[in-house]
């Protein structure tokens, strides 16, 4: 399969990162707290990972593995990670189909479209 001729081309996983951490910075941070929880990224292209973390704890994002045990692990292609957050594909669809594998906290997992997806 091709690559959707809707996607934008040549945005990198690093540029939606920033976009994420940029979204995060205009959320309700007492809500994000509620969800809590720290979320490991993994994403693949070809044999590489790229890796970031969603720390709503803290209410942060950064490039890397987080410094403390992840409540939730996310592994992912790069083209499902870019259908997911520019919500060109349902989360729960996207885990439903096997697409992403998911470990830990799955529940807590189901609530982070508005910190991830970017409109």
């Amino acid at each position: 399969m091709g690559a959707s001729q809707s996607e934008p081309v040549n945005i990198s996983k690093a540029e939606l990162v920033k976009r994420i951490k940029r979204r995060l910075s205009s959320v309700d941070v007492q809500k994000a707290k509620e969800v809590g929880g720290i979320f490991a990224f993994h994403v693949i292209k070809g044999t590489s990972v790229y890796s970031w973390t969603l720390d709503l704890n803290a209410v942060t994002v950064y490039e890397g593995e987080p410094e403390d045990e992840p409540d939730t692990v996310f592994t992912l292609t790069e083209h499902y990670f870019k259908q997911l957050v520019q919500g060109k594909e349902d989360p729960r669809s996207i885990m439903q189909a096997g697409r992403c594998s998911v470990t830990g906290d799955i529940m807590r997992a189901m609530k982070l479209e508005p910190y991830i997806r970017l409109d």
